[in-house]
């Protein structure tokens, strides 16, 4: 009978080979975990990311809607300043004070928003090129927003808010010209909500005159060539003001009794130079030699010398009627937000040149009709409302015009009043 070697016991190759298989099990869903927590986490980082910058759009919302709101009345240059309206303390570049509620403010430690944080300051737009951080000159300015959430994820958002400006001169209903005006600058044009017309031989335009309406007549830039003109355009809407709303700076208010006050209320003897007359509910002044916000209620009369070339005089007008100046001015803006003039009723605009300075600076505002005619200059712009007369206003003119040879000319300087929007937008994450 045959006989057969013994087998080897094999039971240690199938232990090592079992360690070995649970290792390398082991191995693979070490790595396995690993890799879900690593994509957990990077799940987690992105989130955090996205929310911050949530965060961060909507500190660039809330900035927005403070500017479209309570501080819709006041310039850029006058929020770079501060609520304060003085450069180089605390509140500058702040969302504090502006008389906004508290939960509206955002100091400088920060906003919470649904249990994050977020931080907003506003800048110049260093793009206008005066190098002054408390001038802004091409209607823009830089908010910086940072936000902070509760897991520590951060993100910042840069925006540029500014408007796009109006033309030079801007009315509801029609608008007539005549003679010779000029309508010159980077934003040099006109445009009615209605219609637009030129006698004779044209007035000359740096850029085009534009209507909701017809545009006729001659208009032509200052080499002589014609200038386009557009009807069916777009309407340019003109803010429906009431100058009462901007006496809060005033120094002076003139009341329809034929009194004054100061600016918050304490009776004070009649500026010199200023009378009133009861029976046209009208304040006159000859040669005025008074700076200052006048607050006033009826109509309002400037003749004679008002200021000079070497001084000009800061003066603002803010009437519940009508505004009528003539003479020789030469005024400055008192207000902090460039108003020259805001009447209820009509502005009427004329005078005589003054070599080395313009007549009239700043924004020029008729809650009815306007008229700009003689031989005057301007700097600035002009809106014309077309509303109807208020309660005791004096009618001086009964549409729209500009006639002789008064000239207007407009940089695109910022316009309070234009609905302001973000025009650019830099987010950056993890900052």
């Amino acid at each position: 009978m045959e006989s057969r070697a013994p087998r080897k016991d094999r039971r240690g190759l199938a232990l090592a080979a079992a360690i070995i298989t649970l290792v390398v099990l082991s191995v693979l869903a070490s790595g396995l975990f690993m890799l879900a927590n690593l994509s957990a986490k990077a799940v987690r980082n992105r989130e955090s990311a996205a929310r911050a910058m949530h965060v961060a759009d909507a500190a660039v919302n809330h900035t927005l809607g403070a500017m479209r709101g309570t501080l819709r009345m006041h310039s850029f240059s006058r929020i770079l300043r501060g609520s304060d309206n003085v450069v180089s303390t605390a509140d500058d570049q702040l969302l504090v004070g502006w008389g906004l509620p508290a939960g509206d403010e955002i100091p400088l430690a920060g906003k919470i928003f649904q249990g994050h944080t977020y931080f907003v300051s506003i800048g110049d737009d260093a793009a206008d090129g005066d190098a002054n951080p408390a001038t802004d000159r091409n209607g823009r300015v830089l908010v910086r927003c940072r936000a902070v959430t509760a897991d520590g994820a951060t993100a910042e958002v840069e925006a540029v808010i500014g408007a796009t400006p109006m033309p030079a001169m801007v009315a509801d209903g029609n608008v007539g010209f005549a003679g010779n005006p000029t309508i010159a600058g980077e934003c040099g044009g006109a445009h009615a909500n209605g219609d637009i017309s030129s006698a004779g031989g044209g007035p000359t335009i740096s850029t085009q005159a534009t209507a909701t309406g017809m545009a006729s007549g001659n208009w032509k830039h200052a080499d002589g060539t014609p200038a386009p003109k557009l009807g069916g355009q777009p309407e340019v809407p003109v803010p429906d003001l009431n100058p009462m709303n901007y006496c809060a700076d005033a120094e002076f208010r003139l009341l329809s009794n034929g009194t004054a006050t100061t600016g918050a209320g304490m009776p004070i003897a009649v500026p010199a130079g200023w009378s009133y007359n009861a029976g046209t509910l009208t304040w006159s002044v000859t040669g005025a030699n008074v700076d200052g916000t006048f607050c006033v209620q009826g109509n309002v009369s400037i003749s004679g010398n008002t200021g000079s070339a070497a001084a000009p005089r800061a003066m603002t007008i803010l009437a519940t009627g009508s505004i009528a100046v003539t003479g020789t001015p030469v005024i400055v803006p008192d207000h902090p937000d460039g108003i020259l003039f805001m009447a209820g009723g009509d502005v009427s605009v004329a005078g005589n040149p003054t070599a080395g300075a313009d007549s009239y600076t700043g924004m020029i505002y008729a809650g009815a009709q306007c008229s700009a005619a003689g031989n005057a200059t301007m700097f600035g712009q002009l809106l014309c409302a077309n509303g109807p007369q208020p309660a005791g206003a004096t009618e001086l003119v009964t549409a729209h015009s500009m006639s002789g040879n008064f000239v207007l000319t407009f940089d695109c300087s910022a316009n309070v009043f234009n609905k302001r929007r973000v025009l650019y937008w830099y987010p950056r994450i993890g900052t």
